[in-house]
């Protein structure tokens, strides 16, 4: 009897530590600010893309989301759209704007009008709410909202974990109001597996508000005895991970001095145990290997503005203020102080002149690739000693309905033929004299093109120390289990 006791209970013991083990949820989080559509959004989201998929994040939380509206409110736009491109494999995702971006009064481009939050995930997004966190006195000029979204991270329904996206207000007083608002919700919605991320704005003397989370001490934010005496407290994922706040430092204005406070944090509920967290997506790697695609995105931003100047557009050209170092020229920020703003199209480096100079040069310069190309084609064709005929016949195109001389019709009259072979002189030549005109025509465009927009070639090489940072905000990521 005693025997058959020890074996049950040692089969109740294997038995719980199996479903416990089985239903264990893993998941790995992370929260970005994404800077809007700050300097060089296509080649930026690369590197984000890149990030996330390295450190095989679940489900990632961003900030400062950008979102073309339609003239109804319609939502029409995010940029969380554009990972579809870059991160398939993350199918839900949503955006939930807070209000309209305060641009400059010239400005005339039209889209990316509002910015709220967002969540990218791989993992079902089974519903999401925004919930209004704006403050009736007003004291930020931003409306504030948090994201909820609720998310199936496990085999079963009820594995579910509830994700609160928040940005709170740059304003200490509304900071505390920002935090209390977001523990009404959680106690009156009796939330559970709840994790809160994103932008807390905290600043290093002024932690009061994230601290009404993790603390039931007394706090400079006033909080009634009803949320007081039935808040949750929440733990903060990076301090639980053994690491000391000075290391989980995230925000910095400017490159130098250099990161100054922990603004962007993760905090779990109580029973959630913290695997490992970590930091990524300094300026060292962005620079490294997106440099040369940054002055590319610079370049085609420049000629974009001029093709604006040519259809009658007006007006400022950047999408966002340049700052205090930098001054908007030609739809890209330029170093040398913010004292060399010029709107479109009264910038000489890309005016409507520079425009139609650069179609002048760029076509003739096409050509001159194609008839390069048909040089070297020809003069592989005659150095493997191969006919005319005998290409045809592994193209094809002398079998059956691929027969070129089946399809022979009198176009065009014998004169204008002799008018075409005329301009088509040149293919005539021998293949090696024409592949050194061809390069000797190319080098001489080159110094041309070179020569005639040195002004504008450097504006798009006028970077500021701030362009070489995926965002002002490290992005931050955690490893959870439950």
């Amino acid at each position: 009897m005693i025997k058959l006791g020890l074996t049950y209970c040692l089969f109740q013991i294997l038995f719980c530590n199996f479903e416990s083990y089985s239903h264990a949820v893993n998941i790995t989080v992370g929260t970005c600010n994404l800077w809007n559509v700050m300097f060089n959004w296509r080649t930026r989201i690369e590197h984000i893309s890149d990030i996330i998929r390295e450190n095989d994040i679940d489900v990632m939380a961003f900030q400062e989301v950008r979102v073309t509206t339609k003239d109804n409110s319609e939502m029409y736009l995010s940029q969380l759209d554009h990972f579809n491109v870059f991160l398939p494999e993350y199918k839900w995702y949503v955006t939930k704007p807070a209000g309209s971006v305060t641009r400059n009064k010239d400005v005339y481009r039209t889209e990316w009008n509002q910015e709220g939050l967002g969540v990218l995930s791989r993992k079902q997004i089974i519903s999401s709410v925004a919930i209004n966190i704006t403050n009736i006195n007003n004291l930020d000029t931003n409306p504030r909202i948090a994201l909820h979204v609720k998310i199936r991270v496990g085999p079963s329904f009820k594995d579910t974990v509830n994700v609160i996206v928040v940005h709170f207000s740059y304003h200490r007083s509304q900071q505390c109001w920002n935090a209390i608002d977001i523990l009404r919700i959680v106690k009156d919605h009796q939330l559970e597996n709840v994790i809160i991320l994103g932008d807390f704005n905290a600043y290093a003397d002024y932690e009061s508000p994230v601290n009404l989370f993790t603390s039931r001490r007394n706090s400079v934010c006033l909080v009634s005895s009803e949320i007081n005496s039935h808040r949750r407290l929440f733990k903060d994922a990076w301090l639980l991970s053994g690491k000391q706040p000075f290391e989980g430092l995230t925000f910095s204005n400017m490159p130098s001095p250099g990161l100054q406070s922990r603004p962007d944090r993760i905090l779990v509920s109580r029973n959630i145990t913290v695997v490992h967290t970590k930091q990524a997506g300094n300026g060292i790697d962005y620079k490294k290997y997106y440099n040369t695609s940054v002055i590319i995105s610079r370049a085609k931003s420049l000629l974009a503005t001029s093709f604006d100047a040519f259809i009658g557009r007006s007006g400022y050209s950047c999408f966002q203020d340049c700052g205090p170092h930098g001054s908007c020229r030609c739809g890209i920020c330029v170093s040398g102080g913010n004292q060399q703003n010029c709107n479109t199209p009264d910038c000489y480096e890309c005016n409507i002149f520079k425009f139609i100079l650069f179609l002048t040069i760029i076509i003739p310069f096409g050509i001159n690739l194609i008839i390069l190309f048909f040089s070297i084609l020809k003069i592989l064709v005659v150095s493997a000693k191969i006919r005319s005929d005998d290409i045809l016949d592994i193209l094809g195109y002398k079998c059956c309905l691929f027969n070129l001389n089946l399809f022979s019709f009198p176009v065009m009259s014998r004169r204008y033929k002799t008018k075409i072979n005329k301009f088509f002189f040149l293919c005539k030549l021998p293949p090696i004299l024409l592949l050194i005109l061809m390069l000797i025509s190319a080098l001489s465009m080159l110094l041309l093109f070179k020569y005639l927009f040195e002004d504008s070639i450097q504006l798009v090489y006028a970077l500021l120390p701030e362009e070489m940072f995926p965002s002002d905000h490290l992005i931050v990521l955690a490893k959870l289990r439950w």
